[in-house]
């Protein structure tokens, strides 16, 4: 089945002037319980390191997608080095980095992303993944030293999407431990405050219950000396409410962020940061989707290499950007009627098909995207997920699974013809005159 999930490193590498391929060495580190890790990580050292100077190791987590055994995941994850992936910022710094090989996990907790039922894990491989990845810089600097790398007890962090989640987390956790951050992606971060008009915070919307999970109490005196640079792009609706946060969690996300879209609430986000957090610089780039603007990471880290106060940086202007979105939807189709040459036998006869002509589709659509069906003006079944998306040559086709009850009822009615509404049109747009006819 070729149906296609994208992960969220999604590079905007032609705007970097004088990319290069970065060059270094990367080695694998094997798994070592007794030092406090109980996954591999690789290390990177890039020929750009200056063994002269005392330098920070750079983390940056994995975002990578489910993978079946753990050497398919280091080959996916060795296979990205070297195309301007995680490696580019390293070499561009000329910092060791350390990148943790643990896998993304199917379920509630999200490894990736450090949300709370990960803290609630008490034995076993994925207990305190927090203070695995220090262990595994601590691990990192000791073979470094061995190599007459020397190297700071401060790190530096780097981080997109789940990895930006990540590290925005860490920082919070253990706030002595770290020297600058540069993340983006994350769209709800977790606030530096206990309580938020009256209401509890809990980790990781809030920090309310720090101490009761992690056993040591918010350093809020050094997390607010941090530097720390949290970006988005203004097109990015890539909405980790949908699978990161539980329910309970996802609550308090909408009670402190809001009911709008995902771009409303992070905008929200930026205005409680500029409140709470003067450590803190955010931006939203222009017509920018789920893509990190790395030369603004490395400027950033750049700057603060020693760590220090905020000083805000001049960012990339992405105001004059060609505008993928919104993806136009050409043609409307039920299940088997859909003009795939290949894929067929994975649609229902009630799949609700968006034809959506083009070479390129955010990964993420299949995630935000949902459409009411409309009969005479008239809602008839509402708030219908995207589920999945199918290639064809020149377009792809969006699929929209309806319930064998819920299209037996749309016959029940006059007439059979009907016009879809996307929810968010900005994203998706369907014109109002495609109709679709349920035989």
């Amino acid at each position: 089945m070729k149906k296609y999930l994208w992960t969220g490193f999604l590079l905007l590498v032609a705007v970097v002037a004088g990319w290069a391929a970065p060059e270094g060495e990367t080695r694998t580190v094997p798994a070592n319980p007794k030092a406090g890790f109980y996954w591999d990580y690789l290390l990177y050292i890039p020929n750009t390191v200056d063994k002269e100077k005392t330098l920070p190791v750079l983390f940056t987590m994995n975002d990578s997608g489910i993978f079946k055994s753990a050497a398919e995941l280091e080959q996916a994850t060795r296979e990205r080095f070297g195309r301007g992936n995680e490696d580019y910022i390293a070499y561009e710094i000329g910092v060791p980095m350390v990148l943790p090989l643990i896998p993304r996990e199917k379920g509630e907790v999200n490894s990736h992303d450090l949300n709370r039922a990960a803290f609630l894990v008490k034995e076993g491989p994925y207990k305190r993944l927090d203070k695995q990845v220090i262990a595994m810089l601590q691990d990192a600097r000791k073979q470094l030293k061995k190599e007459g790398i020397l190297t700071q007890k401060k790190f530096l962090v780097a981080g997109f999407s789940s990895a930006g989640a990540f590290g925005w987390k860490l920082a919070l956790l253990h706030p002595k431990k770290i020297l600058a951050v540069a993340a983006g992606g994350e769209m709800y971060p977790a606030l530096p405050v206990k309580s938020f008009k009256e209401k509890e915070l809990l980790f990781p919307v809030g920090v309310s219950d720090v101490k009761e999970i992690t056993g040591r109490k918010f350093n809020e005196k050094a997390w607010r000396k941090i530097p720390i640079l949290l970006t988005n792009g203004g097109y990015d609706y890539n909405d980790p409410l949908n699978f990161v946060y539980g329910q309970e969690d996802g609550d308090l996300v909408l009670y402190v962020f809001g009911q709008g879209t995902s771009q409303n609430r992070w905008e929200t986000a930026r205005s409680l940061l500029a409140q709470l957090a003067p450590n803190v610089q955010t931006h939203t780039y222009p017509k920018t989707e789920h893509e990190p603007i790395q030369q603004d990471m490395i400027a950033f880290l750049k700057t603060h290499l020693q760590g220090g106060s905020l000083r805000p940086i001049p960012l990339t202007d992405t105001s004059k950007n060609p505008a993928w979105l919104p993806l136009q939807v050409s043609q409307l189709y039920w299940g088997q009627q859909t003009p795939l040459t290949r894929d067929k036998e994975y649609l229902g006869d009630t799949d609700l098909m968006l034809q959506v002509p083009g070479k390129q589709m955010p990964f993420w659509v299949r995630f935000s995207c949902e459409v009411d069906i409309l009969q005479d003006g008239k809602v008839i079944l509402s708030g219908l997920p995207v589920r999945g998306f199918f290639e064809e040559e020149n377009c792809f086709f969006l699929q929209v699974p309806v319930s064998p009850e819920d299209a037996a009822r749309l016959k029940e009615g006059n007439t059979s013809v009907f016009t879809v509404r996307s929810r968010l049109p900005e994203v998706l747009a369907v014109p109002l005159d495609l109709t679709v006819t349920v035989k």
